[in-house]
């Protein structure tokens, strides 16, 4: 309650309703998000390499995904491909990892 009333008035005004959603809300990634950010690191592809995870992101976040994600198949898929879309997924509880 402190967030949208830090004076303890017991009252919340509307702005500060309006300012606690837009906050709560745009700090909220989808896995649609998600997806299109690695589509964006993986050049377009439907699939991303170790190399392209490593090159984009911090070390310790791109461990975390290339330890995490499955490997992509698909015919245009390169050896060591990995699927980025199945992981977004499981990260927020649409399937499982």
């Amino acid at each position: 309650m402190t967030l949208v009333d830090p004076n303890n008035t017991g009252v919340v005004t509307f702005q500060a309703f309006i300012d606690f959603m837009t906050r709560e809300t745009a700090e909220t990634d989808t896995a649609e998000q998600v997806m299109a950010s690695f589509k964006i690191l993986a050049s377009d592809k439907n699939y991303i390499t170790v190399d392209e995870l490593r090159r984009e992101l911090p070390p310790e976040q791109a461990e975390y995904c290339i330890s995490r994600m499955t490997r992509y198949v698909g015919p245009d898929a390169p050896t060591g491909a990995l699927d980025y879309i199945s992981f977004s997924s499981a990260l927020y509880g649409e399937s499982d990892l």
